[in-house]
Formats: C-alpha cells, sequence, structure tokens
C-alpha cells in the first residue's frame, strides 16, 4: 500500500504548491482546497479561482480520482491476497484432505522428500506432504500441492493427512530420533499402515525397525552399495537407473498383489502365459511370509495374496492389469 500513499502525499504536496504560487493563498487554505479537491467531496471553493486556477483544479482532480481508483485496487489486492485468498485456499486445501484416500504421506520435505513427491507426481498418485519449517512448503503453496504444515508426530496432524485412509508413511524428517518417535507414533495410532524410515545410522535403523517400520532405508548405506556397484557392474547401474528414473526408457518395474478374484488365481506360470498374453515378464514372486523368488519357475503356483514383479512397457503393464485382475466373468 505504500506507493498510492506516496502518490496521495505528492498530490497533496503538488496542489498545495501550485495553488500558492497561482491564487497566492496562505497554505491551510491551500491544504484545504488541495484535499478537498483531490476527494472530490463537493464542497465550494475556498475562494474564487482565476482561470488559471480551475485548470490547475482540473488536473488536480483527474490526477486525484486515478490515485483513488489506484489506491482502491491496491487495497483490495491486499485485503484478497492477505484474507480472503488464504481463506480459499485452505477450505480447498481440506476439502482435498478429506477426499484423500489410498495416498501417499510424505514426512519432511528435505532434499529426500522433495525428491519422494516428484517420484509420486510422475505417477500420479496422491500425496500430502507435512513439514514445519514454512519455508520448505513455499513451493507447494505456490502451486497449491496438498501439503500440511506441522509437526508431523503429532496425532492432530495425522489425522488431519488422513493417516487411517493412507496407503503408506514415509518419515524422512531430519534426525533419526525424530522419524523414530513419528514411526512410534502412528504404530501406536495405526498398525497396519505402511511405514517407511530413513535412518543415518545402523542403530537408528535396527530400532526403528524393532519399534514396528515395515521398511527402513540408510541412504548412506545405499549410496555406498550403488558407487561400488557402479565401479565393478557399470552397465547394470545405468539400467537400473533407466527403470528407476523412467525418463529416458519407457521401461516400469511394477508390482501387483495377486486378489481372490484375480484370473491368475490357482494357476502357474506356464498356464497363466503372461508373457504371450501381455508382452510383461514376471521378474520375481514373493509369497506371505516368504523371501522373494527371482527369476521363478514356470511351474510355481500363482496364490492370492502373492505379490508379482513384472517388468515391462507401460502399455504393456496396463494390458496385464486389464487381463488378469479384472473381476471374473
Amino acid at each position: 500500500m505504500w506507493k498510492p500513499i506516496i502518490l496521495i502525499i505528492l498530490l497533496i504536496l503538488l496542489g498545495v504548491v501550485g495553488f500558492h504560487f497561482i491564487e497566492g493563498w496562505p497554505f491551510l487554505d491551500c491544504l484545504y482546497m488541495t484535499v478537498i479537491t483531490i476527494f472530490t467531496v463537493g464542497f465550494e471553493e475556498v475562494r474564487p479561482l482565476s482561470p488559471l486556477g480551475r485548470i490547475f483544479t482540473i488536473f488536480i482532480i483527474l490526477g486525484g480520482v486515478g490515485t483513488a481508483i489506484f489506491a482502491f485496487t491496491k487495497f483490495a489486492e491486499v485485503i484478497y491476497q492477505g484474507g480472503i485468498k488464504n481463506f480459499w485456499r485452505r477450505r480447498k486445501m481440506e476439502k482435498s484432505l478429506n477426499n484423500l484416500k489410498d495416498h501417499y504421506i510424505i514426512c519432511g520435505h528435505g532434499r529426500m522428500g522433495r525428491i519422494v513427491r516428484e517420484h509420486l507426481e510422475e505417477e500420479n498418485l496422491p500425496y500430502v506432504v507435512i513439514d514445519i519449517n514454512e519455508q520448505k512448503l513455499v513451493q507447494l503453496k505456490q502451486e497449491n500441492k496438498c501439503f500440511i504444515q506441522g509437526d508431523a508426530s503429532s496425532e492432530e496432524t495425522l489425522i488431519k493427512a488422513g493417516f487411517k485412509r493412507a496407503k503408506a508413511l514415509t518419515a524422512l524428517l531430519g534426525s533419526d530420533a525424530d522419524n523414530l518417535y513419528l514411526v512410534f507414533t502412528v504404530k501406536q495410532l495405526n498398525p497396519s499402515l505402511f511405514v517407511l524410515s530413513k535412518a543415518m545410522d545402523e542403530e537408528a535403523e535396527r530400532k526403528i525397525l524393532q519399534i514396528g517400520a515395515n521398511k527402513v532405508i540408510s541412504p548412506y548405506k545405499v549410496s555406498g552399495l550403488k558407487i561400488a556397484q557402479g565401479l565393478i557392474r557399470p552397465t547394470v547401474v545405468d539400467f537400473i537407473d533407466l527403470i528407476i528414473g523412467r525418463k529416458e526408457l519407457s521401461l516400469f518395474i511394477e508390482e501387483k498383489v495377486v486378489r481372490k478374484d484375480s484370473r491368475l488365481v490357482g494357476c502357474n506360470l506356464a498356464e497363466s502365459d503372461i508373457r504371450k498374453r501381455s508382452n510383461v515378464i514376471v521378474v520375481a514372486i514373493k509369497k506371505p511370509g516368504e523371501e522373494i523368488t527371482f527369476n521363478p519357475s514356470t511351474e510355481i503356483r500363482i496364490d492370492s495374496g502373492d505379490t508379482l514383479l513384472v517388468m515391462g512397457a507401460k502399455e504393456a503393464i496396463n494390458r496385464f492389469e486389464e487381463i488378469f485382475f479384472s473381476l471374473k466373468a
């Protein structure tokens, strides 16, 4: 609002000086005449005006009206930006949060949190970001993304994020202690929620697993292993990067849990003929409570609850889901 205020002050000064030199009035008369002219209140002139004084008054009126319109516009903009717009943004955000289901909760929007969010956006998957630091949420606020500013380990914040309807939660807060407390809180409130946490050292990794985290990843350990593999088997690492990045190559690895109504239940891989019918490759099968079986035998039986890891183009994976995971006729 400082621009219109400065314009009004300058216009008043111009009017006072102009009336003084043109009409020769004292300061108070010049000021009074300038104010009633600028704000067009309709009072009579302080004294009779000369022809030059009337011309000058016309310009003061035009300048005053223009400045008043500019000031009103700026004032309305400030009110809208500071109150109304934020109110409607909050209402829209609350509505979006209430409608979320089978979504992912990202606790912590640091470097790792941003990467996770970007990948979820690439997959068109629903998510909500939680972070207590307002600066880390500026980009999300500007782009009208789904976020909550607050303590991720607070029960109130988790309820706002719809953690009981969520598909998974990832703990990516700044310290192992914060992640440990967050995982403990989530598992106390919703034990069935899949929780993935980061841990910076092995002791924290062990403790976070003990309190119920489904999976714990150490960024330093993963980075070190990748560097080592890059030195020993660079082509393998390049291939994995292509699959994970999904930008340079239209090749995807997806996991799919076999439901009771799936056409695959009771068949072995040879009978299902997945490769021929959908052009995807089953690279691994994980049965409940067992280790992952890589490059499974064609004789392995597929049961309800099994998780299939399939690799192929996006169109092939979509066709695989349509053929084998649609309801039986």
